[in-house]
């Protein structure tokens, strides 16, 4: 059953994460320029004065943020540029996506970067539009990626020991009248979950795309996902309150209508999701492109 969380109305709830460790639920909200912490039942503002739009936990007990100023970590901008969705992977590197998008639509194509703990950063993608969710297959071989702007989930192959992409295929196309592609999660049989911003929705794809479960929400804008709580079976789920009448919008799209979101959901279900990964980058190294 789906229950209301919190809901703080938040303008565009964004990048959830789970933090086992500490038993909390991690996310932003970007609109308001606030990161959130529930735990125990209670939520509280931990971060502020910020656009973050990616959250990640780190090696050092902290937090990665990114967002429209850069990548974070402990106060200090590792690497200026505008970022939305980050993911780390098993060796502590992480997936940043870049994004340059403005009223009038795209203003130049984005990369997908990978951070490494020595300093590198290395594109290992670009001629992205709207670069969004992130996730890992079960095995960490099958890196996927949502590009809003075209409507798709994309797989690529990983390189375990690189961390490079390649093969680069569609996962799955949205259709437009079910809106865009946002951000995802992996669960441990293989399935990607996806908020559908626009859609009303979240998708489960089977691990070949195909569409294996669709769970209808009372809202337009669902932003992203991720497992959490004590068995990873709970299912947490970000909207966001503030419309945004874009050309991307599907037929029907209704800026003024009250039902856009704002709220952060649970629903319980007997499906485990994985535990994040942790970065391990460290405020004191310099980073740079190569």
């Amino acid at each position: 059953m789906l229950e209301i969380v919190a809901s703080d109305h938040n303008l565009c709830g964004e990048a959830p994460i789970w933090d086992a460790a500490g038993r909390r639920l991690l996310w932003v909200d970007l609109g308001s320029n606030l990161v959130y912490e529930h735990a125990a039942g209670k939520t509280l503002v931990i971060h502020r004065d910020l656009m973050v739009s990616g959250l990640a936990l780190n090696s050092d007990g902290g937090l990665v943020l990114a967002g429209a100023t850069g990548v974070h970590v402990d106060g200090r901008t590792i690497l200026a540029d505008f970022f939305n969705d980050i993911l780390p992977d098993p060796r502590g590197r992480l997936y940043a996506g870049t994004l340059h998008w403005g009223a009038d639509g795209l203003v130049k194509p984005g990369q997908l970067l990978l951070f490494d703990p020595s300093g590198a950063v290395r594109v290992v993608d670009e001629g992205i539009e709207i670069a969004n969710g992130l996730g890992f297959s079960p095995d960490d071989r099958t890196l996927y990626f949502a590009d809003s702007a075209r409507r798709v989930i994309f797989a690529y192959d990983v390189d375990p020991a690189t961390g490079n992409l390649s093969r680069r295929r569609v996962f799955a196309q949205v259709p437009k009248e079910e809106g865009l592609p946002d951000g995802l999660t992996v669960d441990r049989e293989g399935f990607v979950w996806c908020a559908q911003w626009y859609g009303s929705q979240v998708v489960r794809y089977d691990p070949d795309g195909r569409v294996q479960r669709r769970i209808p929400m009372p809202v337009r804008q669902v932003s992203s996902v991720i497992f959490g709580g004590p068995d990873l079976t709970d299912l947490y789920i970000t909207t966001a309150a503030d419309p945004w009448p874009s050309p991307l919008a599907p037929p029907g799209y209704d800026p003024k209508a009250s039902n856009q979101g704002g709220s952060l959901y649970r629903l319980r279900t007997n499906i485990q999701g994985r535990p994040d990964y942790r970065a391990g980058l460290s405020s004191s190294t310099t980073f740079s492109r190569v």
